[in-house]
């Protein structure tokens, strides 16, 4: 929670705000049991006067009352003038205490929504800057939950916080000072129930914040189940698995209850345990007050008016440990929730921006050049590609194909380093991609991913991702390229068609031609197509092809692909097999040198379509 609290450090005026208004509000409540107090034992007043033997009423000192009720009585008068004034003077406590208590209420709201916002936007960068090798390892749904569930359980604790750790002290403090100075006997009985409080705190701390991890982890899991169901539900529909996902659902689910279950029923001791003894402690303030009262004479206010304002004390001394258990009741779920935000915060990305601005300006003609290219994922022990070379030149353009699992998507996630080389080079223009900034590099490169992934909006505003303030006509355009203009044309609203979340009201083949259209109109030294023709006709996939090369025909193009129709025209054919180049060339001389190549030809076309 320590790295949590470092983000106050931008409102620490407000936070000093905070510290004066709960010192008044504190204050406040600490003056108006006095003020009582002076009330009881100074605007009222009483005497006994017995009758004497002149049948007159006569001031004594004391008399008995209860034996000698004829002769024996009691006199009381009040100060109107000492009750108004201690009167007018809580009235204007009681003004200034909820002044203060409105301004604290509206600061604390105020910095603790701002703290979440902070915290929720310095975790958004961080995801954004790391490589996709550390967000795999966490996965989607656990990222999510701790940037909206984590971030709300930190500042729900921070808003406890500015209200009540300040508060807690003064009031506990102050109410035992101020109860001693009435009554250190009656004092001493409320004592006596502030180390059961304690233990009673701390048995429970102990036994709920193992539960609160594993409800974290349970809330991960949830949300990983749910966003699978909803991501897959046309294959769960297809394969008639409804049943089974509801199961798989209703049993995380179950999971989740019966931490939470366990966790509440701990946590449901609580109140009642420390409502028992509080009211134990103020029966017993009341009973030796009472006793203590009628040993003296009924005439003494201010001693009533002590044990009145030791009572209120005592109230004021047992909530202040009641707010320290609420405090404490959110701190174990927002520490373990810190914790997991603070995990992802100080994770170090294995791809860093070494690139200077030396090369921002520069005029990159898009040559690529891979030089003994080996890589591996930094907890493995083998290679994922090994000794990979080749050069790519301007106008070129190369296919990688291979089998599954072969290494043929790392080639080119390289490039844009979603992940780093682990040996060789890689250049672009004769400049390692290290050296070049991020962004930079980035901007070079128009990259279609295999899974076509487009942002809710319309169809313009996807396509124009790729370029800031792109021209209805560029958009247009490039929509004519990637053979998107027919089916965009065909709805009613055009390019300003909605896309839903997910774009599930596209079709594959239309969400890959709109993604394609997308690094089109970017306008790229280097196109990137990992695998993003394969939801398209072969018509489709022939004209596309035919149109990117008159449109582009300066940039060099990478195509990853199957289908050998798709990349049997390209200037250079580069065949992997378990992360070893097999094979480079051009179509007609692979089918004749390349096994592992021809075996793939072969699987797709006859010998009379391959010569």
């Amino acid at each position: 929670m320590k790295r949590m609290f470092s983000y106050l450090k931008p409102y620490k005026l407000k936070v000093f705000y905070i510290f004066i208004l709960v010192s008044l509000t504190a204050l406040g409540t600490l003056l108006l049991p006095n003020y009582m107090s002076k009330i009881i034992g100074e605007g009222l007043d009483a005497r006994y006067e017995e009758l004497n033997t002149n049948d007159e009423w006569v001031e004594v000192e004391r008399c008995d009352l209860e034996a000698n009720p004829d002769t024996c009585k009691i006199i009381q008068t009040s100060d109107f003038d000492i009750i108004m004034k201690y009167g007018g003077i809580m009235l204007g406590v009681t003004l200034a205490s909820t002044v203060a208590f409105i301004g604290l209420m509206y600061y604390s709201s105020e910095i603790s929504s701002k703290v979440g916002k902070d915290i929720r936007s310095d975790y958004y960068k961080k995801i954004n800057s790391l490589s996709l090798y550390e967000t795999g390892q966490f996965g989607t749904s656990t990222l999510i939950t701790r940037a909206t569930n984590d971030v709300m359980q930190v500042q729900n604790f921070i808003i406890m916080a500015l209200r009540m750790v300040l508060r807690i002290p003064i009031l506990f403090i102050g109410a035992l000072v101020l109860s001693l100075q009435q009554s250190i006997a009656l004092t001493l009985i409320i004592l006596a129930g502030v180390p059961l409080l304690l233990i009673l705190i701390g048995v429970m701390f102990k036994l709920v914040v193992p539960l609160f991890r594993k409800l974290q982890k349970r809330i991960d899991k949830l949300t990983l189940v749910t966003r699978e169901s909803i991501n897959g539900v046309r294959v769960i529909r297809a394969f008639g698995q409804g049943d089974r996902e509801v199961k798989r659902f209703n049993d995380n689910n179950d999971r989740l209850a019966e931490v939470s279950y366990k966790a509440g029923k701990i946590m449901s001791f609580l109140n009642p345990s420390i409502n028992l003894i509080f009211n134990i402690v103020i029966i017993g303030v009341v009973f030796f007050a009472f006793q203590m009262i009628i040993s003296e004479s009924f005439t003494d206010y201010q001693f009533l008016g002590n044990v009145s304002a030791v009572i209120q004390y005592a109230m004021q001394i047992l909530f202040s440990i009641l707010m320290l258990t609420m405090t404490f009741i959110l701190y174990p779920r927002a520490d373990v929730s810190g914790k997991r935000i603070k995990e992802i915060l100080d994770l170090e990305s294995s791809v860093v921006d070494t690139g200077s601005n030396e090369f921002d300006d520069y005029n990159f003609r898009g040559q690529v050049e891979y030089k003994d290219v080996s890589f591996k994922f930094p907890d493995a022990e083998k290679n994922v590609l090994d000794k990979i070379s080749f050069k790519a030149k301007p106008g070129e353009t190369i296919a990688i194909v291979g089998s599954t699992g072969s290494g043929k998507s790392t080639i080119v996630n390289l490039m844009p380093r979603f992940f780093d080389i682990s040996e060789g080079s890689l250049k672009i223009d004769n400049v390692d991609i290290k050296d070049i900034k991020l962004n930079k590099l980035r901007s070079l490169i128009g990259f279609v991913p295999q899974k076509a992934s487009l942002f809710s909006g319309t169809i313009k505003s996807n396509i124009a991702y790729g370029r800031d303030y792109a021209s209805d006509e560029e958009i247009k355009k490039a929509a004519q390229i990637a053979q998107a203009e027919e089916f965009i044309d065909e709805m009613e609203a055009g390019y300003d068609s909605t896309v839903d979340q997910g774009a599930t009201n596209f079709s594959g083949g239309q969400k890959q031609r709109i993604s394609v259209a997308r690094a089109i109109i970017r306008k790229p030294k280097i196109f990137v197509f990992d695998d993003s023709f394969s939801a398209l006709d072969f018509k489709t996939d022939f004209k596309l092809r035919k149109a990117l090369r008159e449109e582009i025909k300066d940039a060099t193009v990478f195509i990853v692909a199957q289908r050998i129709g798709t990349i049997r025209d390209a200037d250079q054919i580069i065949v992997l097999q378990e992360g070893k180049m097999v094979g480079l060339g051009k179509h007609e001389d692979l089918i004749e040198s390349c096994e592992v190549y021809r075996e793939i030809a072969l699987s797709q076309l006859d010998e009379e379509e391959l010569s």
